[in-house]
């Protein structure tokens, strides 16, 4: 992300060894999420380590940006939910070595579930994937199994 962008998000949730996002994991992708009360935002190069076919990358790894994005999302508000249902489309596919920008938020929130969208576009504005999850809040002593990990 540019510095502008970053400056006027804040990073917030980090899982150690996330395959994703921890810093502590050393297969990981270690992606930093930015918040900045309303939505989640990062940009990702993926390197040709992450490819299926040769110089695009695996459709698993764009889907875990976006599963990933949104949990960000929901953490970073203060709520606490684990991942119900995600349904993703995939609109052209991403290529190894070039930029991969992903925003993440909220479609509705309820007591019982909890709805978000994400959206991942190439450095052209061009759509790569889109998504919808649902998550399953819980509660604050299910929380404390997690806390550990932040």
């Amino acid at each position: 992300m540019s510095n502008n962008t970053r400056n006027s998000f804040q990073r917030k949730l980090q899982a150690r060894y996330c395959f994703v996002c921890g810093s502590d994991n050393p297969s990981g992708l270690k992606i930093p999420y930015y918040y900045d009360g309303e939505r989640v935002k990062t940009e990702f190069v993926p390197g040709s380590d992450l490819c299926g076919f040769d110089d695009i990358v695996h459709g698993g790894i764009v889907y875990s940006l976006a599963d990933e994005g949104m949990m960000h999302l929901i953490w970073a508000s203060g709520l606490r939910a684990v991942t119900a249902e995600v349904t993703m489309r995939y609109h052209g596919y991403a290529k190894v070595n070039e930029k991969i920008k992903l925003t993440a938020e909220f479609e509705n929130i309820t007591d019982r579930l909890i709805k978000a969208k994400c959206a991942l576009l190439d450095d052209n504005g061009m759509k790569i994937a889109t998504a919808r999850g649902k998550f399953l809040p819980f509660s604050e002593d299910d929380a404390k199994t997690f806390k550990k990990q932040f």
